[in-house]
């Protein structure tokens, strides 16, 4: 089932929103930790208090806000052409 182009581009902006809120709210509490020396991060079952890791910790929100804002500031041309390809790769299996 295919969804029209105009609920596909809110329906992205939708998640873009969402992960920038997921963005934020992880990368407070990493922000936080990055700037206390008695927090340890666990990192591969390794508890770890290292200005390394904690770092590490900060990169995902960052990269979550990164793809949010994308997904929030594209405009409706790249949206439409994005669910373009993307039905284009799902006829080859659905046989249209």
């Amino acid at each position: 089932m295919f969804l029209p182009v105009s609920v596909y581009k809110k329906t992205l902006r939708l998640i873009g929103i969402l992960l920038i809120y997921a963005g934020v709210i992880l990368g407070y509490l990493a922000f936080d930790a990055l700037f206390d020396p008695s927090v340890a991060i666990n990192l591969n079952g390794v508890e770890r208090n290292d200005a390394e890791a904690k770092m590490f910790s900060f990169i995902l929100p960052l990269v979550l806000i990164f793809v949010g804002s994308a997904l929030c500031i594209s405009k409706g041309e790249n949206l439409t052409n994005l669910h373009k390809i993307r039905e284009t790769f799902w006829s080859v299996f659905h046989g249209k």
